[in-house]
């Protein structure tokens, strides 16, 4: 299901900036997860770090916190962790049809400026995790069968496999660029 070209035709698309990249204690982030998350996923952020701020478009990057760092109980898992939780309370209350899931199936992996989510479904090997994103326009929920980076691949160069995504302001985005 993973098109291994996602993140190389999304560089050509929008080159990262200089230094834009972050580093991530995965060890550590997967520990506290209790999953591995997909390699695509992994270099976007060692490229692009926190996502594509010019357009809009923040990607969560997972980070472990100590009681030093957060004050909350069990907040292990960060802002992606709780951006999570409120993802899926989102999910229970709009009662989702036509994707199979339950709320815990959900890690949400970026927001916009909408409120719109986009997350993974969790099930199987994270090389093959769908992407679920949340539309909070009309509170409703659309699944890609590709990864992360395949996914902003086909929204910022208007691929009719992310018809769904039109109205968004990332929508041919990359090929404005060109």
């Amino acid at each position: 299901m993973i098109d291994r070209a996602g993140l190389a035709g999304l560089i050509r698309l929008m080159p990262p900036s200089a230094g834009a990249g972050v580093m991530v204690d995965w060890e550590a982030v997967q520990r506290a997860w209790g999953l591995v998350f997909p390699s695509d996923f992994k270099e976007f952020l060692a490229h692009y770090g926190g996502g594509l701020s010019d357009l809009d478009l923040g990607v969560l990057v997972p980070a472990t916190v100590t009681p030093e760092t957060c004050d909350e109980p069990g907040a292990p898992k960060g802002g992606m962790g709780f951006i999570t939780a409120d993802t899926r309370a989102t999910w229970v209350d709009t009662e989702p049809t036509g994707i199979n899931a339950a709320a815990e199936d959900l890690v949400t992996w970026g927001a916009d400026g909408s409120a719109d989510l986009y997350c993974w479904l969790t099930r199987g090997n994270p090389e093959n995790w769908p992407v679920v994103l949340f539309s909070h326009g009309d509170d409703t929920w659309t699944r890609f069968d590709c990864s992360m980076t395949e996914f902003l691949r086909r929204v910022l160069s208007a691929d009719s496999r992310a018809e769904a995504m039109q109205d968004s302001a990332l929508w041919g985005a990359g090929l404005r660029r060109l």
